[in-house]
C-alpha cells in the first residue's frame, strides 16, 4: 500500500510539473521562420519623403515589410487595416522599437507623394518605398529577390499579382520571418508583435 501511495504521489508531481510548464512556457510564435535569416543586401529605393534609403537599414528597429501597390483592390488595403490596428495596440513605447514599411510593385504610378497620401489613410507612421526615378522597376525587382516576393502583371488591365505575405526583418537587417495572407488577416502576428519586440 506505502508503494501504491509513493507513486500516486510521484505520479501526480511529475503531472503538476507538467501542467506548470504548459502554463508558463512561451507559445511557439506564428508565421514561418526562415531556417537561416538571410540579410537584406543593399537595396536603394525612393522613400515616400522623396529621399534615397537602403531596403537593408533597420536603424535599429524590428520591421513589418509588405509588397503591394495604392490602386490594389482588395489584398493591400486589408492587410494595411490590419496592420494599422496592430500598431494602434501597441505602446509608444513598442511603437518605437517597430517600422512598418510597403514597397509599391507600381512605381511607375506609385510615386513618393502618391504612396505618402496612401499610406496616411493607415497610419502616419508607416513608410513607404517606391523605385528611383529612371530605375523604377528594376529597383523593385531587387527588393522582391531580397525578399523573396513575386510580382507581375494581372489579368485585367491595371491588376498586379503579388506576394502578399508580411516580412519580419530583425534589428540587423536580416529577414528572419514571414507571415501569410491568413496569420496576418486571422490575427497571429499582431498576438506575435507584444513577444517579438520584447525578444
Amino acid at each position: 500500500m506505502k508503494a501504491l501511495t509513493a507513486l500516486l504521489l510521484a505520479l501526480a508531481a511529475v503531472m503538476g510539473g507538467v501542467l506548470a510548464y504548459r502554463s508558463y512556457a512561451p507559445a511557439a510564435l506564428h508565421g514561418t521562420a526562415l531556417d537561416t535569416p538571410h540579410p537584406v543586401g543593399s537595396v536603394p529605393l525612393l522613400r515616400d519623403d522623396g529621399r534615397v534609403a537602403d531596403l537593408r537599414d533597420s536603424g535599429g528597429r524590428l520591421r513589418l515589410v509588405f509588397f503591394g501597390y495604392t490602386k490594389c483592390p482588395d489584398v493591400c488595403p486589408i492587410t494595411l487595416g490590419v496592420l494599422a490596428r496592430a500598431w494602434d495596440a501597441l505602446t509608444p513605447a513598442q511603437q518605437a522599437k517597430l517600422q512598418v514599411q510597403m514597397v509599391s510593385v507600381d512605381p511607375a504610378f506609385d510615386r513618393p507623394a502618391v504612396l505618402r497620401r496612401y499610406l496616411n489613410a493607415f497610419s502616419p507612421a508607416f513608410q513607404g518605398f517606391t523605385g528611383r526615378e529612371g530605375r523604377g522597376m528594376d529597383d523593385v525587382r531587387v527588393a522582391e529577390q531580397a525578399l523573396y516576393v513575386y510580382a507581375a502583371p494581372g489579368e485585367k488591365p491595371g491588376t498586379l499579382i503579388h506576394g502578399d505575405g508580411v516580412a519580419l526583418v530583425d534589428r540587423d537587417g536580416r529577414f528572419v520571418r514571414v507571415y501569410d495572407n491568413a496569420a496576418v488577416t486571422g490575427g497571429d502576428l499582431a498576438a506575435d508583435l507584444p513577444r517579438l519586440l520584447r525578444d
